[in-house]
C-alpha cells in the first residue's frame, strides 16, 4: 500500500469518527455562505493555537475562521498581510471571518491562560479561486 492510500484511509476513519462535528460545522457555515458550505473540503479544529506567520500552500481559495473561548473580545482574531507593510486583523470571536490564507497570516495575540478554540474551513480541491484580496470583511 502506498503512503498516499494509507493517508487517505486514516483521513477517512477520522472523518467517519467526527461526522457529526462536520455536519454541525457545515450547517453553521450554510447560514453565512451556502455555496462555501457545499464546497469546503477541510475543517481544522484547534485548541489553544497560536502559530507563526504562514501561507496555506495547499488551499485553492479563501478560508473561513471561527473562534470562541474566554479570551478577550478584540484579541485572538486572524491577522493577515493585506499589502506590503500593511497588516489587517479580522475578528473571528463568535463569528465567521473570511481571509485568503494564500497571503501570510497568523492568529493575533490573546492573553496567556485563556482558552481559544477555532474552526477553520478551507478548500484544497475543486475550482481554484483567483487571488484578489487578503480580507473580505472590514478589518479591526
Amino acid at each position: 500500500m502506498s503512503s498516499g492510500s494509507g493517508k487517505a484511509a486514516i483521513a477517512k476513519r477520522k472523518f467517519e469518527r467526527h461526522i457529526r462535528l462536520w455536519q454541525l460545522a457545515a450547517a453553521a457555515m450554510a447560514t453565512v455562505d451556502a455555496e462555501f458550505a457545499e464546497s469546503f473540503t477541510g475543517l481544522a479544529v484547534t485548541q489553544g493555537f497560536r502559530g507563526s506567520p504562514h501561507i496555506d500552500t495547499t488551499n485553492i481559495g479563501p478560508f473561513y475562521g471561527l473562534s470562541f473561548g474566554d479570551f478577550a473580545e478584540g484579541t485572538g482574531g486572524v491577522r493577515v498581510e493585506d499589502a506590503p507593510m500593511t497588516i489587517a486583523e479580522v475578528n473571528t470571536k463568535n463569528r465567521l471571518g473570511k481571509v485568503d490564507g494564500r497571503f501570510p497570516h497568523w492568529v493575533a495575540p490573546y492573553a496567556e491562560g485563556c482558552e481559544r478554540f477555532s474552526l477553520i474551513y478551507y478548500q484544497t480541491e475543486g475550482q481554484v479561486v483567483p487571488k484578489s484580496t487578503a480580507i473580505f470583511t472590514a478589518p479591526l
